[in-house]
């Protein structure tokens, strides 16, 4: 294939090899415009970790594999080419390495998603299987030489008291189990030096390594300890919450523990320094069993010849299922002959069936030479099963520590883990498992008994209790709980646990990583004061509009997006402003007291009680407004910010639609890339939900081009004018640094996060 003068040369360096064939890129496309790979890498990995959005839809969904044939045949891939990469059982990315600086842009791309997708078309999806690894070429070859007792060190990494929110057991357990004769050496929360030092010492075949990435950790640190906790940052201590503010430039890697700190943050390459003890060792292989680890932390521990091979995933993935497919790697090398291509590739077939596996986008294979040869050797992959000691069923079991009632009202998550491992049950034995939360006077419950057809049962997001207990959505303050978990085999009781468990008020919202998620269920738009400040809106809209017959329409009132039509959405909302700053005469107030034992807690007003007061905090005036907004069947959206929160409204149903869909205006450049940013920044957790300074340019896009409009509802106390709110709200918008998220709350509702049941009366 012939190369153009313009060619990318990042592309031109990367090739396709099937077995007989290798399938250059770069070459000149045809009937389709040229793809850069650097504006390509951001653009689909921003559209991977939005995937929360819109991979519940369709047409979304099938408009993805039209879009992964244009980006590839930009790289200059024919028909044939697809074809050819279809029929092949495996498919291996060659990409050279010469630092970390020149070519990240095809390590950050997902080409495993991609390939699949563009290849769909011409595979029996049922029966074929298709799998994507990488290669990466480095000056030297990679050295490795076989221990005579083969020997896996085992790393957790949970530094700074993370501990004592996190259990390793279970992944002790399965590496115990699936290992067999390899030795097993175990290091617990080491520093940078102590896991240097350790590797030099033994030398070890295979390194596992358990824990967070710099980013998530960081992250769950601060829900553990005060944001003046310093951490050793690769500039030096730095205060936890100074290292957060700028998420982008905290850099991949793995979090550790400090020499004179709790936590140190330890960037993919001085990790991989660590790993090689300076250049003195090379493994066969690193299992990376972190979130976000494929694109640098993985890639870079076999570019600088530190292992063989190195496995990561593109983005988060679900504990369980990350530990249940890396005991199938390690169960399948004795049967592969320790072929890591072929352990890797029936582990993957084996993990792909389980439920989650389509919400764990990307795990990646790294290869390094000789053993990417191995990735062509004839035969199938074994059929990947587990080692099942002579060992009872086992329930491994995270509740959370605290619960609102809006995680019950939306059947979200009562445990962080909740999973049943047959053990040696047979297949057609009974297993329960019963959930008991004790509400008072009251008991809520949950039951299932199923057979054990299966290695592995997550029942994280099935246990769910009824929300008849008249406790839970009474509760003026916080009140202590037990949670009791049981397990049963064939009826006869293995373990039965309790658990603390701290049950908040209903009217509680706690902005963290965790439960901000719930916060649309604070948007009530039919609370009476809501319904009231509407009728009061009636005289304005007609006026404003000038039309005595006009109403509350919404975008019926827009049937096009011209801007005439959607300044008729605009007049409709500035009717409700002018409603609620002359007819309410709003004051602000401080929040009410929580007492919780973290500043994150914020007791959130109803608009009955906003009005029985006549005065709100900014986040009760955003909702609100909000509950306004969707009364009238105009879309709004909440704006938090550090220390603040705003509302905003989509000018057209169809600018909301291409939104949810990673599609429209604004999807485009939202991602920034370079060599030093961190690859996991902004990825979205929940499809009405959206963190990070991606979205922020997102949303800064949407608003320059009038399609998202930003209210700042605190004017309301001030006695300001409309176009001086929205002016207000798109100033609030202009620091990067003090965006935290954006929610949409019809996608809230669209995925059932529905109003709480916590109306008053009009006072």
């Amino acid at each position: 294939m012939s190369k153009t003068a313009g060619v990318d040369p990042v592309l031109a360096r990367i090739s396709l090899v099937i077995p007989g064939r290798v399938i250059a890129l770069g070459g000149e496309p045809e009937g389709v415009p040229a793809c850069r790979l650097d504006t390509e890498a951001m653009r689909w990995t921003y559209v991977l970790r939005a995937r929360e959005r819109w991979l519940g839809s369709s047409d979304a969904s099938a408009g993805r594999e039209e879009q992964a044939t244009r980006t590839l045949k930009g790289f200059g891939l024919r028909d044939a080419d697809l074809q050819a990469l279809a029929r092949a059982p495996r498919v291996v990315v060659r990409m050279p390495y010469v630092s970390e600086r020149e070519g990240w842009q095809g390590r950050i791309f997902p080409w495993e998603y991609l390939l699949a997708k563009a290849t769909r078309r011409y595979r029996n999806v049922d029966n074929q299987h298709f799998t994507v690894m990488r290669e990466v070429v480095t000056p030297a070859p990679l050295r490795w030489q076989q221990s005579r007792q083969p020997s896996l060190l085992y790393v957790q990494s949970a530094p700074g008291g993370l501990r004592q929110a996190w259990d390793f057991s279970a992944e002790a357990r399965r590496l115990k189990r699936a290992l067999g004769g390899i030795r097993l050496i175990e290091l617990k929360d080491p520093s940078w030096q102590q896991l240097h030092d350790v590797v030099k010492q033994h030398r070890p075949d295979l390194i596992h390594l358990s824990g967070f990435d710099n980013l998530a950790g960081l992250k769950a640190l601060r829900d553990l300890v005060p944001g003046s906790e310093v951490v050793e940052a690769e500039f030096g201590p730095m205060r936890l919450d100074d290292v957060l503010a700028r998420e982008a430039g905290v850099p991949d890697g793995m979090l550790l523990a400090g020499e004179s700190s709790g936590a140190a943050v330890t960037g993919a390459q001085r990790l991989a320094e660590a790993l090689g003890a300076g250049g003195e060792h090379c493994a066969y292989f690193v299992a990376v069993s972190l979130d976000n680890s494929a694109a640098r932390t993985a890639a870079l521990i076999v570019a600088e010849r530190v292992a063989l091979s190195a496995v990561g995933f593109q983005d988060a993935v679900e504990n369980q299922l990350a530990d249940f497919f890396f005991e199938l790697v390690y169960s399948q090398l004795d049967q592969a002959v320790w072929n890591l291509p072929l352990a890797f590739e029936s582990a993957w077939l084996r993990a792909r069936k389980e439920p989650n596996a389509t919400r764990a986008t990307g795990v990646t294979l790294w290869m390094g030479a000789p053993l990417n040869e191995a990735a062509f050797t004839r035969g199938e992959p074994a059929a990947a099963e587990l080692r099942d000691a002579d060992t009872p069923p086992r329930l491994l079991a995270l509740p959370e520590v605290e619960l609102n009632y809006a995680v019950l009202h939306n059947n979200g998550r009562l445990f962080r883990q909740i999973v049943v491992e047959r053990g040696s049950a047979r297949p057609d034995d009974w297993l329960s498992v019963d959930v008991e939360l004790q509400l008072g006077p009251e008991q809520a419950s949950w039951r299932k008994r199923f057979l054990a057809g299966a290695t592995r049962f997550d029942l994280s997001g099935e246990v769910h209790v009824p929300l008849t207990a008249a406790l839970m959505r009474s509760l003026q303050e916080a009140v202590n709980s037990t949670l009791m978990v049981q397990l049963s085999h064939n009826d006869r009781l293995l373990t039965r646990d309790s658990h603390r468990l701290r049950l908040l008020p209903v009217d509680q919202w706690r902005d963290n990583e965790k439960d901000g998620q719930w916060l649309p269920s604070f948007v009530l738009p039919r609370d009476p004061a809501v319904v009231g400040a509407v009728e009061l809106a009636q005289r304005y809209v007609r006026i404003l509009r000038d039309n005595p017959a006009a109403g509350f329409e919404g975008y019926q009132a827009a049937p096009g997006t011209e801007e005439e039509q959607l300044r008729e959405v605009d007049l409709q909302v500035q009717a409700i402003w002018a409603a609620l700053l002359h007819e309410w005469r709003l004051g602000y107030i401080n929040p009410p007291p929580s007492y919780s034992s973290k500043l994150d807690s914020q007791r959130l007003r109803t608009p009955s009680t906003i009005l029985g007061a006549r005065s709100g905090t900014c986040i009760d005036l955003a909702l609100l407004f909000a509950a306004c907004l969707e009364l009238i069947d105009v879309y709004p959206v909440i704006f938090l910010l550090n220390g603040h929160a705003l509302p905003g409204y989509w000018r057209h149903h169809s600018f909301q639609a291409d939104y949810l869909a990673v599609s429209g205006e604004g999807a485009h450049g939202a991602m920034a890339g370079a060599a030093d940013l961190n690859s996991s920044a902004s990825l979205q957790r929940f499809a009405w939900q959206a963190t990070g300074p991606a979205p922020y340019r997102e949303v800064r896009q949407l608003i320059r081009a009038r399609r998202l409009v930003p209210i700042e509802t605190v004017r309301l106390t001030e006695h300001c004018g409309f176009v001086e709110a929205v002016e207000a709200g798109i100033d609030a918008l202009s620091e990067a640094d003090d965006f935290h998220s954006v929610l949409d709350i019809v996608t809230a509702r669209m995925n059932g996060i529905t109003p709480l049941p916590i109306v008053e009366d009009r006072p």
